[in-house]
């Protein structure tokens, strides 16, 4: 196993600038949250102002990620070509206006077109995030950096229980969008001054001897563990958009909670996450330095950590105390979010030279479970069941998600066609 030494590192992977660019990188997730989470906490009056049930309100969530996935693919294409910042300072921009226009839309129909518009901003969020960070970042801290800066993910959910819901009891849903929105704003404002492309001819990862240097669209779209790793990542997003859009609609409609008391409980899951996330990033760059090997360093552990949180989800369908549901729940999507850097290091592990794109792709699965879980959760929500039959078609989801991974995700990379030359992907291993 190669190992790779500071003398060898780019002179911008050494410098301690690497570490403003994951700081942006942490700060601009927060935000991308924050403004997803917001109107999960506004379901009751938003449902009232625009006389909907529901489902129109499922709908409504669902919007959001049918933008995500119409420019996940294409945001990985456009920050491997012209790069991180360019492509992520417009989106940031754009999808900020749209926050502040949803504070101000006076139609429904209107609502949901705006919400389409901003998903078009923040589906860049997440493919930049990675090549950004492959970029700067030594290949032997990727997985921990990564893990750290995916915190801003759980971290924002549980802000949103402490601040959002008792913002909107205090100054209304709408003019909640338009203070984030103008956080995003000037978010963007410091990352256009602040953010480096990195020299051109150094902002590249060192090739495996057996790897094309810059493999063929074909091989990364068909590649079994990269295929196996994107249908986890859609059940992953099964479980984040179920927290992230129906959580505190369930503790409030099927335990009678109140608002203020949903914000505070709907907060233990992400700090579950916030606890569990580092560990699993740590972890991984641990077996990967021991190792090598990326089904060792990564596979194993998002199948086991999603094996765990499907234990937790089964009992949340027979409890009838708000207590045992919050704790099952908390542990539950803990763990699911747990394995959520190693799903990155993947995409880098396997095609350095094409993270971009091979991390759209997985982003682009878990952008079509942003559109159907959150309308499937409100159909099932509104049956005699309830949200037994939602929790149940959730854990369907996760189970198919473990047996992908455990069966197929084998982390070898070789082109399409030609036999495994059995060699893992390593090239990101110290």
């Amino acid at each position: 196993m190669n190992q790779t030494s500071p003398l060898e590192l780019p002179a911008h992977q050494i410098s301690r600038f690497r570490f403003i660019i994951a700081g942006f990188c942490f700060l601009l997730v927060i935000v991308n949250y924050l403004d997803r989470a917001v109107i999960s906490f506004a379901i009751q009056p938003i449902e009232s102002e625009f006389s909907i049930q529901d489902g129109a309100f499922g709908f409504l969530m669902s919007a959001f990620a049918i933008g995500t996935l119409s420019v996940n693919q294409l945001s990985g294409f456009l920050v491997d070509r012209f790069g991180v910042k360019r492509v992520w300072s417009i989106a940031l921009f754009f999808w900020s206006l749209t926050m502040i226009l949803q504070g101000l839309v006076p139609a429904f129909w209107m609502f949901i077109a705006l919400r389409v518009l901003m998903g078009i901003g923040e589906g860049v969020n997440f493919p930049a995030m990675n090549r950004a960070l492959v970029d700067w970042m030594r290949p032997n801290e990727l997985g921990r950096t990564l893990s750290v800066c995916l915190l801003g993910v759980p971290l924002a959910l549980l802000l949103g229980g402490l601040i959002l819901a008792p913002a909107i009891l205090a100054i209304g849903w709408r003019n909640s969008f338009l203070c984030l929105g103008c956080l995003g704003g000037l978010l963007g404002i410091l990352f256009l001054i602040m953010y480096r492309q990195p020299p051109s001819e150094t902002a590249k990862v060192p090739d495996r001897p057996t790897a094309p240097a810059k493999p063929p669209l074909r091989d990364v779209f068909l590649n079994p563990t990269l295929l196996a790793t994107a249908w986890s990542f859609f059940a992953f997003g099964w479980v984040l958009f179920f927290g992230l859009t129906w959580l505190p609609g369930y503790l409030e409609q099927t335990f009678n909670m109140e608002l203020k008391s949903v914000g505070y409980f709907s907060t233990l899951p992400w700090a579950m996450a916030i606890i569990l996330m580092p560990i699993a990033g740590w972890l991984s760059d641990l077996i990967m330095r021991r190792t090598g090997r990326t089904r060792a360093a990564r596979v194993h552990l998002i199948w086991i950590c999603q094996l765990l949180a499907l234990i937790f989800f089964v009992p949340v369908m027979f409890v009838d105390s708000a207590v045992w549901a919050v704790v099952f729940v908390a542990l539950a999507i803990g763990f699911s979010m747990a394995p959520n850097s190693p799903y990155y290091s993947i995409c880098a592990d396997l095609f350095p030279r094409r993270t971009g794109v091979a991390t759209g792709f997985i982003v682009t699965f878990f952008s079509i479970a942003g559109i159907v879980c959150p309308s499937i959760t409100g159909w099932l929500a509104e049956g005699e069941g309830g949200f037994t039959m939602a929790f149940t078609a959730l854990c369907v989801v996760v189970g198919t998600g473990v047996l992908g991974m455990l069966f197929f995700a084998s982390g070898r990379v070789h082109p399409i066609g030609e036999p495994a030359t059995g060699n893992t992907a390593g090239p990101l291993s110290s």
